[in-house]
């Protein structure tokens, strides 16, 4: 009698979740309906949970709209463990699930698990992203900066990604986002809390312009945090040469960091991107460049930094004479260095030929 009973039960409680299905309503993912899986993402079993997660994440675009609304519900329930895989798939789903937006803003507050709160924030970046200026906005920002004091070091740094997510609509993040660019764990080495400063100062470079404040704040970062400043130069490029002394710096940190292009590779070509963005203003970068291209390096360096360092000659045009030499050399080169890709070699010495055009003042920079 008890094993009937135990049976009826499951019947009862498989019925109240997939009522409201059928026919188109209840689509198939995986040979399976759309109420199965939406059972088996409130499942106890960790396991049945994550792969209902996952498969309704990746459903198909078509899809969507009738799976949205069913994982809006699930982020009132009752259980904490069935709110942060729907707010997963929804974030997945991006602008398209913009109605789950007030019902995730309260998993940011209260007594809610920490990965709820993670979640919330990281869905609500995805489903805003480049978003316009608006009351919703303001009012989700003014969530995401409260959530930025977050005792759990998670939740700060999703929630200062979900500012740069958005984008310079989320520009009034920007005063409160100084304490998670200098976050370090008490009592240990101080690169201990740099994912949180790296998805600080990522969402800093998104604000672009509005960002002026940091700039200073970026430059010593740039000269002094290692773990971050992959971000951080990139985040310069993005604010802007707002004042005489960025260029300088950023160059002189540049020549301090050597020539050993194994090391930061990614961090130093941001920097010489930025660089770029700069056009002129970057005339100071000027010597430098024109020294390591007299500087016999043989293949130790990629063809794209070489790239790069044409496109920013090419921008600043005939006041950057003092490199024309060296730009001529490698326009004037017809064999590729040994372990250079071909292709990349070819758009190299093209770059060249237009930065030698610049320089000469035969063509316009870009």
């Amino acid at each position: 009698m008890k094993r009937w009973v135990i049976s009826a039960s499951l019947v009862v409680l498989c019925a109240a979740v997939t009522a409201g299905f059928a026919g188109e309503d209840d689509p198939k993912l995986k040979d399976k309906p759309l109420s199965y899986w939406l059972t088996k993402l409130q499942d106890k079993n960790r396991g049945f949970q994550m792969r209902a997660a996952r498969t309704l994440e990746n459903a198909p675009e078509e899809l969507r709209p009738k799976i949205a609304p069913k994982l809006i519900e699930l982020l009132g329930s009752d259980r904490e463990n069935t709110k942060f895989p729907a707010a997963q798939a929804l974030g997945k789903y991006g602008p398209m699930a913009k109605d789950a937006v007030p019902h995730l803003l309260p998993m940011l507050e209260g007594t809610q698990y920490e990965r709820n709160r993670t979640a919330a924030a990281v869905a609500i970046g995805q489903i805003l992203k480049d978003s316009e200026s608006s009351e919703q906005i303001d009012k989700v920002v003014a969530a995401l900066i409260e959530r930025m004091k977050d005792q759990y070091s998670d939740v700060r740094r999703e929630s200062a990604r979900a500012c740069g997510m958005i984008g310079p609509a989320a520009k009034a993040f920007l005063p409160h986002v100084v304490p998670l660019l200098q976050e370090h764990k008490p009592g240990v080495d101080k690169y201990e809390g740099y994912p949180v400063r790296l998805a600080a100062a990522w969402a800093v470079g998104r604000m672009g312009p509005h960002a002026k404040m940091h700039i200073d704040r970026m430059i010593a970062m740039l000269h002094v945090d290692g773990r971050v400043n992959q971000y951080v130069s990139e985040a310069i490029g993005c604010i802007g040469a707002v004042h005489e002394n960025v260029v300088p710096n950023m160059v002189d940190w540049l020549e301090k960091m050597g020539r050993d292009w194994r090391s930061a590779q990614a961090t130093r070509m941001n920097a010489w991107v930025a660089l770029e963005k700069f056009g002129e203003k970057s005339l100071p970068a000027v010597p430098l460049i024109a020294r390591y291209l007299r500087e016999p390096t043989g293949n130790s360096e990629p063809p794209e930094l070489y790239t790069q360092w044409f496109k920013i000659l090419k921008k600043i045009g005939p006041k950057a004479k003092e490199a024309l030499p060296g730009v001529k050399k490698w326009a004037a080169t017809k064999d590729v260095p040994r372990g250079w890709d071909k292709a990349k070699f070819e758009e190299m010495t093209k770059t060249a030929a237009e930065a030698v055009a610049a320089l000469e003042g035969k063509a316009k920079a870009e």
